[in-house]
């Protein structure tokens, strides 16, 4: 491997990266600072940190309802108004903030953003990983529930019941497996290559809606 000018404890050799930045960046120092020089594209909708606390508003009282609409499934049967109520409720949630974080991932979109934009890169995949963060418990919980009420539907005599969140966890699996290998994978490795690190450096955490660092929050132009 060639010399890098740099002390061997610091550089990580198994990085695919450049070995001509001392940094360790896919790029050099010159090239690197081009991106402060892009001007920050401004989006409608609230700052990010503010947006957060709308998701987890959305997102955290959705996840409940869909326990309590598994619960209220099992002793008062999809027809009764217990789970129509709380299954609405957390139909209408999780719509809110899979399309809130949707809305925010199309305005920083490739197609529209200036790819040497980094900070509306970095918020991409952050707005990336909060998805699969909605999507991935909510599989779960459907799986869970799907598990138990298939394998109780002879007693339980409700096809709606087991066939609800088994449409659930389809719809969310398959939204998970599509935003990792379209946007996560994609965009993670292209920020190790141009920065080095940043917070979702581990691509299977960040599959999972977990960050690699306990800052992941975008900075904001």
């Amino acid at each position: 491997m060639a010399e890098t000018g740099h002390p061997a404890e610091v550089y990580d050799r198994d990085r695919r990266l450049s070995n001509e930045a001392p940094h360790g960046l896919g790029e050099t120092e010159e090239q690197h600072a081009h991106h402060d020089e892009v001007p920050h594209a401004d989006h409608f909708g609230l700052s990010i940190r503010n947006e957060t606390i709308l998701f987890y508003v959305f997102t955290v009282p959705a996840w409940c309802l869909e326990i309590a609409a598994a619960v209220c499934g099992a002793y008062y049967h999809t027809w009764k108004a217990p789970f129509i109520a709380t299954m609405s409720a957390f139909m209408i949630l999780h719509a809110a903030a899979w399309l809130q974080t949707a809305v925010g991932m199309i305005q920083r979109a490739s197609w529209v953003r200036d790819e040497g934009d980094l900070v509306d890169r970095r918020q991409f995949l952050y707005l990336a990983v909060r998805l699969n963060r909605l999507m991935f418990p909510t599989a779960v919980i459907g799986l869970a529930t799907f598990i138990q009420a298939y394998a109780r539907r002879g007693a339980l005599k409700d096809l709606a019941y087991w066939l609800l969140f088994l449409l659930v966890f389809i719809w969310n699996v398959v939204g998970c497996v599509m935003n990792a290998y379209n946007n996560i994978t994609w965009e993670s490795d292209r920020l190790m290559y141009e920065e080095g690190e940043q917070p979702f450096r581990l691509t299977r955490l960040a599959i999972l809606g977990l960050p690699s660092t306990p800052k992941e929050l975008p900075k904001e132009a």
